[in-house]
Formats: structure tokens, C-alpha cells, sequence
């Protein structure tokens, strides 16, 4: 089974980047709301 690296990366970026942004906006809240 050969690993597309291309695929991963794709994968990997798709899911990282809207988790971090929530991540921003999840701690923007907190810091807010005190």
C-alpha cells in the first residue's frame, strides 16, 4: 500500500486549518466573556 503523500497532505490540511480556526475563535469567547 503506497502512502500518496500529495493526498495526505491535502487531508491533513483540510482538517487542521477549520480546527484551528475554531480553536482562535473558541478562545477569543472565553477571553471575551471574562
Amino acid at each position: 500500500m503506497e502512502v500518496n503523500i500529495a493526498a495526505f497532505l491535502a487531508v491533513a490540511l483540510f482538517i487542521s486549518v477549520p480546527t484551528a480556526f475554531l480553536i482562535i475563535i473558541y478562545v477569543k469567547t472565553i477571553s471575551g466573556s471574562n
